[in-house]
């Protein structure tokens, strides 16, 4: 087959592409030459391309990061170093992360939440409504990565009635039984925050939960300047008024002489844990955990197979049936998921 031939067109296009890489090459080669020492940075925030560092020194700096790096997120910690233009500089590497959160993005590709938490608070509100299925999802995920949670009840100062309380309270029984910490908190009238202080103090926590949970509402009573902070973070990006759907580290202010970091992330409709196997599916479950083994087959998914302990603790009630139902969804959803 005869080779095609190129138009001049497409010749020039060529050439221009040719040229605009070596130029990106040596402009790059002349840009490190004026780049700073290189020096370890946090992760405050990404904004699309580039990332707010936090040097040392508590000043901020506008970031462009190495592609090799991939995506960056509040949390993470960098090597750094300042460019020609002020506040400004080149993250030119990341430290390995001890933890990572992450969510389904767009077509279910992952996206990154948090790095290197060390706590999370599953904020679970009056309003709209406490559902025991994004609780179980969230736990899951506390489970997988190994981190400790604590459920907030959110916006109490909203429950008006003893009945509402006893309803609330028959919904958190599995949670209490496991021995899972629950704490109510209001930012409207400050209930609970001294405690939820006390909690954060000395880590790097994030609050999850899905949209309207009143996460932001926390920590801006948690932090009484996040308003001039914020402020500060959108001077830093030069995109005027923050807007990003990213997440956002801010630090603690001291509390009994200590001191921590609380992420907030986006809200979500509905979340979805890294998808598992079925044992690592059940092991995240622990009140299963005395039933298991005990099903005539081996491989039992708990669904449709004939004497299931794991069933028959939900008909005596040893398992409660939303903590049943959670898992069946997760199951399914595992089984269709690419990785499942």
């Amino acid at each position: 087959m005869a080779k095609r031939k190129l138009s001049n067109q497409q010749r020039r296009r060529v050439q221009q592409k040719q040229h605009a890489e070596s130029d990106a090459t040596s402009n790059s080669s002349a840009t490190s030459e004026h780049l700073g020492e290189k020096q370890p940075g946090l992760v405050i925030t990404n904004f699309g391309k580039r990332l707010l560092i936090e040097a040392n020194d508590g000043e901020i700096y506008n970031c462009a990061a190495r592609q090799h790096l991939g995506k960056l997120v509040a949390g993470d910690r960098v090597t750094w170093q300042t460019d020609i233009e002020p506040n400004t500089g080149v993250v030119v590497s990341a430290e390995p992360r001890t933890q990572e959160l992450s969510r389904p993005g767009f077509r279910g590709q992952k996206r990154m939440v948090a790095a290197n938490i060390d706590w999370l608070g599953i904020v679970a509100p009056i309003e709209p409504g406490i559902h025991p299925d994004m609780i179980d999802r969230y736990l899951v995920a506390a489970h997988q990565l190994k981190l400790p949670a604590l459920i907030l009840i959110n916006k109490i100062d909203l429950i008006d009635s003893d009945e509402q309380w006893e309803a609330i309270a028959e919904l958190l029984i599995p949670y209490d039984e496991m021995d899972i910490e629950i704490l109510p908190v209001s930012a409207e009238t400050n209930e609970g925050m001294d405690e939820l202080r006390e909690v954060l103090m000395n880590k790097n926590s994030v609050f999850v939960g899905p949209s309207g949970a009143g996460k932001s509402s926390l920590i801006k009573a948690l932090i009484p300047d996040i308003d001039i902070k914020t402020n500060q973070l959108s001077e830093s990006t030069g995109l005027g008024k923050h807007t990003t759907t990213n997440s956002i580290l801010y630090h603690l202010p001291e509390f009994e002489g200590q001191t921590g970091n609380i992420i907030d992330s986006p809200g979500v409709r509905q979340f979805s844990p890294a998808p598992c196997e079925l044992h690592e599916l059940e092991q995240a479950y622990p009140d299963f955990a005395p039933f298991l083994g005990q099903c005539k087959f081996n491989n039992c998914t708990h669904t449709n197979e004939p004497d299931c302990a794991i069933k028959h603790a939900v008909e005596t009630g040893d398992i409660h049936y939303t903590r049943f139902q959670s898992f069946q969804r997760l199951l399914s959803e595992f089984k269709d998921s690419p990785a499942g």
